[in-house]
């Protein structure tokens, strides 16, 4: 019997590119790929010298650059060739969806856009809608169930299993993953209940034979897919305790934004993204994770929150999943719900501001949530109140913290709570290092720098707290757990603003009597 090793990493690839949300829906697919991802293998294959180069700077890690060398050129080429075979479809409809664009905002000038289907691209026919808003500005939007249903990404998604630990992992959006001695794919569905199997040995022993059989992994694989795996058993944390007790409500941070509440009767866990590879940093990792999560809450769709490697590994332990509402149709707001389903998840319940999913001994609240997302029309966010046990915690995520007069309003809905939990990324990266695939118009670089993913700063994360009247703070979501460093493309300085604003917010609230830390991964709390 044998375990999964922890240094092995299970990555959920499309067309060999790390899959992450924007990657899960045709649409947003079709314009990274046509937009960012093709010129980026391009690039690379054309001056392989500047990534290299670049890459030798670690101020630059989470840009543009491909973190490979001049070898890989070749193999570059062939991807780049490939992808360009495989997916023609997506370049296709990339290509007419900006095209689409381009014309109603040349045209639309008021008068009805009744005429404006006749002239639609074969590729979006019956998959879109045109549309006016108040200002009588065009648009149009997607009919997401419809294309999804078109298979367009249905051969290419795989697997990748390599032998890599977490420092030296690839930064998601820049560079693919190439074959390399130590790792092995499997072209399978992300949905695949194969992968269920696969996961539990985690944390739980399982036949080396029968899962190998179960991959259908050749012979001459098997000593490389032996190396995926080990005698030993994973270890849990040194600080583990016993379960909470009657009335009890127990708090375990496993680093970022993922926050596990557990009772007697059950387990919530907040956006997971959790180590696998134990540290010597006293870490929770995914072993001290309950064996059975009966709600996970995402609170938006950005790569540091919705993690479809995490979701994978954890879908055969989770019940319901809970997402926000989304902008149906929008370019910027993929649907949470059925990037799920191709994930394999059909628990998925979709809430609006103010609706509540009532929990043994309590109930999950979703709120309103504003910043991070760079003044775009995206719904698919919420921030949370969770009660459990009479006891009231309130999760406003990467909120930024503009108008006090919106938290003043949420107050006298939910009633008082006993801890605040709120991110301080104050400074992050513009518009376009996310959504620039995206984007049909070219923002000018004035614009793209003031308009940032960005959250509270001391100022604004005190009005908060005063408004919230929090007897305790929590700051995290802060994107420094070592585990995230390939999706979060960041590395603080001890003077970097987000470390000194909110180290301010805490020797403030501190002075003030209200008890405030920055959370570290291992903390526990009972309440």
């Amino acid at each position: 019997m044998v375990y999964l090793r922890p240094d092995v990493k299970l990555e959920p690839l499309i067309y060999r590119w790390y899959a992450w949300s924007h990657l899960m829906s045709p649409a947003q697919l079709a314009l990274h790929l046509k937009f960012r991802l093709l010129p980026l293998l391009k690039s690379f294959a054309t001056s392989p010298s500047a990534h290299i180069a670049a890459n030798t700077d670690p101020k630059m890690y989470g840009g543009p650059f491909m973190s490979l060398e001049e070898h890989d050129v070749p193999a570059v080429n062939k991807l780049y060739e490939q992808t360009a075979q495989d997916a023609q479809q997506l370049i296709e409809l990339a290509q007419d969806l900006k095209a689409v664009s381009d014309s109603l905002q040349e045209k639309a000038n008021g008068y009805s856009l009744n005429e404006c289907y006749g002239a639609l691209p074969d590729s979006l026919k019956g998959l879109v809608e045109f549309l006016y808003n108040t200002n009588h500005h065009a648009d149009f939007r997607l009919f997401e169930e419809l294309i999804h249903s078109e298979g367009y990404t249905a051969n290419a998604q795989e697997v990748m299993l390599e032998v890599r630990r977490e420092r030296d992992r690839h930064f998601f959006m820049s560079t693919p993953r190439l074959d390399t001695d130590d790792s092995m794919s499997f072209k399978i569905k992300f949905a695949d209940e194969r992968l269920d199997a696969l996961s539990a040995m985690r944390t739980k022993a399982g036949s080396f034979t029968g899962i190998a059989q179960h991959f259908e992994v050749a012979a001459d694989d098997l000593p490389v897919f032996r190396n995926f795996f080990t005698d030993t058993a994973p270890v849990q944390a040194a600080n583990k305790r016993g379960g909470p007790t009657d009335q009890q409500v127990r708090m375990r941070f496993f680093g970022h934004a993922c926050v596990l509440f557990q009772t007697q009767d059950v387990a919530v866990l907040f956006d997971p993204f959790v180590a696998i590879e134990p540290g010597s940093d006293d870490r929770f990792t995914i072993n001290d994770l309950p064996d059975f999560i009966d709600y996970v809450v995402l609170t938006h769709h950005h790569h540091d929150h919705f993690n479809p490697e995490m979701l994978i590994q954890l879908r055969h332990r989770i019940g319901t999943i809970i997402v926000p509402q989304n902008n149906s149709g929008a370019i910027a707001d993929p649907s949470m719900k059925l990037g799920l389903r191709d994930l394999g998840f059909n628990n998925v319940r979709m809430v609006n501001a103010f609706e509540q999913i009532d929990i043994p001994g309590g109930r999950i609240l979703s709120l309103p949530f504003t910043g991070e997302h760079a003044d775009l029309n995206i719904y698919s966010k919420h921030a949370i109140a969770l009660k459990l046990h009479a006891r009231q915690f309130m999760f406003l995520i990467d909120s930024d913290g503009r108008d006090n007069v919106l938290y003043r309003r949420i107050m006298e809905r939910i009633g008082k709570i006993d801890a605040l939990f709120i991110g301080m990324e104050c400074n992050g990266a513009p518009l376009n290092w996310l959504y620039e695939p995206l984007l049909f118009k070219p923002l000018n670089r004035r614009n793209n720098e003031s308009r940032r993913l960005s959250g509270a700063d001391c100022e604004r994360a005190w009005g908060i707290i005063n408004e919230v009247e929090a007897p305790q703070v929590f700051v995290y979501a802060m994107g420094q757990d070592p585990w995230m460093k390939y999706v979060m493309g960041l590395e603080y300085e001890p003077d970097s603003i987000q470390l000194v604003e909110s180290e301010k917010l805490i020797e403030r609230a501190n002075a003030a009597g209200i008890p405030a830390t920055r959370l570290v991964s291992g903390h526990e709390t009972y309440y």
